[in-house]
């Protein structure tokens, strides 16, 4: 028998042993548009989700922990309701009185005049809360002569409840949009402004702008570190017997420490450091945004330069609660190191020139020398009541006082890099002492 004829098989059985069945069945692929959060009571509590997921890979860094604590789509702290005012669990500098948000406006027109007409513009706002910025720049531009044509704004907002109550606010008509557009919602004010809503900076159109980062910066996800005697080791935070959270040090270096822990940032005899990668990143993209497009971007935060270490902390109903109780009840908290802001976005020798970082300075001498007091006293000449007229002095006080917000608050601003010799001539208005008039 020749060999070659064992393994000759005939057609027919071939064609059976060869035969494909379908392992498959078509699926029909949902419709984005259509796909819905589950609903509040069937979501797990933030709690359940962080002890599941330290349970299934070990202890999270703080940043993951802030991470999901502030952006779970159902349970997220910003993600479900109005946390902002005397109610919530704290309040911010424009609600506080609208001379802030004036004065913001005043700087951000004075400044942009040194450029050029300024015209047509964008203002973006990341993290604009209740709108009220926005409401107290629209009331100001309006009076500059900014007519619709000449401006549209821009709003960087992750949380959906907060889209809706910003343009009940801002808008006489709203509505959600195409899944398709970068952006996830528009509206229009009464006098023919177009706004938009993004999730993402990066959505937004690359033209000449005005950015405002008021208390944002503050919120992003931190990551901490400690330095040990065997170098720098990374902050996590775990389950104990008990089942509860609390803090410890990793044993090694994580990819956090090899990637964030280096020059300058652990400058000096620092025993402790907060790093944010998405405030360093964010940073870069406005400077990079400013230089290239136009424009000037305005940080406003409670924060240091870099002599601080540890300050992440939560407010509940507006006093310091443990921030890892009861997560999503409160909102997490760092300060703002604006040494590591200026690092990011300075102009550097090479191809790539980003921004001229000016500050920071405190928020009452920011605000004094623009002229702030004469403002209050415009409002307080024309307040109906001794009544308003106290509260006009008590907003103000809460705004400059040392004590309060004045030395606390700071103000970092950036300008394109092709600024300099005009600054040089032109000192920015808030960064720099006016000089006195000769009498």
């Amino acid at each position: 028998m020749n060999s070659s004829n064992i393994f000759r098989l005939s057609r027919p059985l071939l064609s059976v042993m060869c035969r494909r069945n379908k392992g498959y069945k078509m699926i029909k692929r949902p419709d984005p548009k259509t796909l819905k959060m589950p609903s509040l009571t069937s979501a797990p509590s933030l709690m359940d989700i962080i002890k599941e997921k330290v349970r299934l890979n070990g202890p999270i860094t703080v940043a993951e922990y802030m991470h999901i604590v502030i952006t779970n789509p159902t349970e997220g702290y910003y993600m479900k309701k109005d946390v902002i005012g005397e109610t919530g669990d704290f309040i911010t500098s424009p609600e506080i009185s609208q001379l802030f948000g004036e004065l913001l406006a005043i700087w951000f027109f004075a400044e942009t005049q040194k450029m050029g007409a300024g015209k047509p513009l964008q203002i973006v706002e990341l993290g604009p809360g209740k709108g009220t910025l926005i409401i107290d720049f629209l009331r100001v531009l309006n009076r500059l002569n900014y007519k619709s044509k000449d401006l549209t704004i821009h709003l960087v907002e992750i949380s959906s409840a907060m889209q809706k109550l910003q343009a009940t606010r801002l808008c006489v008509s709203h509505k959600d949009c195409d899944i398709e557009l970068p952006y996830n919602y528009e509206g229009e004010t009464v006098s023919g402004i177009k706004i938009y809503w993004y999730n993402d900076l990066k959505k937004v159109p690359n033209n000449f702008s005005w950015y405002i980062a008021h208390e944002f910066f503050d919120v992003l996800p931190i990551h901490k570190f400690e330095k040990t005697e065997n170098g720098w080791r990374e902050l996590l935070i775990d389950l104990d017997g008990n089942e509860k959270l609390y803090y410890r040090i990793s044993a090694n270096e994580t990819q956090s420490v090899k990637v964030l822990v280096r020059p300058p940032l652990d400058a000096g005899d620092r025993t402790e450091l907060e790093i944010s990668p998405r405030s360093l990143g964010i940073a870069r993209q406005l400077a990079q945004r400013v230089d290239e497009y136009g424009g000037l971007a305005l940080i406003a935060d409670y924060g240091h330069e870099g002599e601080k270490g540890d300050t992440f902390r939560a407010f509940h109903k507006h006093k310091v609660v443990n921030p890892l109780e009861n997560p999503g009840s409160a909102d997490l908290t760092a300060d703002v190191d604006f040494s590591q802001l200026r690092v990011a976005a300075s102009k550097a020798p090479g191809n790539e020139n980003f921004a001229l970082v000016l500050g920071p300075v405190k928020q009452m001498e920011f605000l004094e020398r623009l002229q702030a007091e004469i403002r209050l006293q415009v409002l307080i000449d024309n307040a109906k009541t001794e009544e308003d007229k106290e509260k006009l002095k008590a907003a103000y006080e809460m705004l400059v006082h040392p004590n309060k917000m004045g030395e606390r608050f700071k103000f970092m601003a950036f300008y394109p890099s092709s600024m300099a010799e005009i600054l040089n001539k032109f000192p920015p208005l808030g960064f720099s002492t006016p000089k006195e008039e000769p009498k």
